[in-house]
């Protein structure tokens, strides 16, 4: 994988978390691919296809910031498709939680997209004394 290879991934990234902070469900198409599928955790369930992403998001009471962190690209599999884990933390009023992303990611004609998205809850502060 080449240096742009993996320049496109650090930002297709990127793009998932503007697009859950503008809610822009419209533009999932530029990051996900139509058979995508979100595991947003042992409570929140699984999702598949961008109907359902979008569906699922759309009610979600989302933080008030996404933001990813130590993005880490394994290597590529021999269906071409590439292994990703990255941190995200996440501000929400009164404190702020985080986990582990662990993607996978395919390069298409229109560029980088999710295969599948899981994420992996570690942590959560909730800005009480104690």
């Amino acid at each position: 994988m080449d240096a742009q290879d993996r320049l496109e991934i650090h930002e297709l990234i990127s793009r998932y978390c503007h697009i859950l902070d503008t809610r822009n469900w419209a533009d999932l198409d530029k990051i996900f691919l139509p058979d995508s599928v979100v595991d947003s955790g042992p409570t929140l369930g699984v999702y598949r296809g961008l109907a359902a992403i979008a569906d699922f998001w759309s009610d979600y009471p989302h933080p008030d910031g996404h933001h990813a962190l130590n993005v880490l690209i394994e290597g590529e599999e021999p269906d071409g498709t590439v292994r990703v884990i990255t941190k995200g933390f996440f501000a929400r009023p009164g404190g702020f939680n985080g986990g582990d992303y662990h993607d996978v990611v395919r390069k298409t004609e229109a560029g980088w997209r999710f295969v599948s998205r899981t994420y992996v809850p570690r942590w959560k502060v909730d800005g009480r004394a104690g």
